[in-house]
């Protein structure tokens, strides 16, 4: 039986309960904490981007949020992923990959053809399966990174 039973637009009530879901996400990286001790600010999620239906939330059968994704798209039909996190507790249990593919078909509704991802190269194993491949390198506020890309 699947953890996930539902993705849905995000509501503008839930903004600070999905930074702190962000937090948690993010905190798993031991090596990467001392960069968000310094910067807490970057946790949260954009007023914009949830009043613009560009939040999806993953909620399980009790309602309980999983995870959420943010994409943003452009008029040269490339989607960009800009956030994927998912509960710790909910990790490598279908809920970032379920979320990843409900980016993929919205973006392909409004004429979208290719998803872009900026990602560390340690989360590899998630996008590859997912059909991502590894375009060039880009550097983040806080370490080098990867641009991934899939055909949509």
């Amino acid at each position: 039986m699947s953890l996930l039973a539902e993705i849905r637009a995000a509501k503008p009530s839930e903004g600070e309960a999905l930074g702190e879901l962000h937090r948690r996400s993010s905190s798993i990286w031991a090596e990467d904490r001392p960069h968000f001790e310094a910067r807490p600010e970057i946790f949260g999620v954009s007023a914009e981007a949830i009043l613009e239906q560009r939040v999806r939330v993953a909620f399980d059968a009790e309602g309980r949020r999983l995870g959420f994704a943010t994409i943003s798209t452009q008029p040269t039909g490339v989607c960009e992923l800009e956030d994927l996190f998912v509960e710790p507790r909910a990790m490598r249990k279908g809920v970032g990959a379920a979320l990843v593919e409900d980016a993929a078909a919205r973006a392909r509704r409004i004429g979208g053809e290719r998803m872009t991802v900026v990602a560390a190269e340690r989360t590899l194993p998630f996008y590859e399966p997912l059909g991502f491949v590894v375009g060039e390198g880009v550097q983040t506020r806080f370490a080098p990174a990867l641009r991934l890309w899939r055909e949509l």
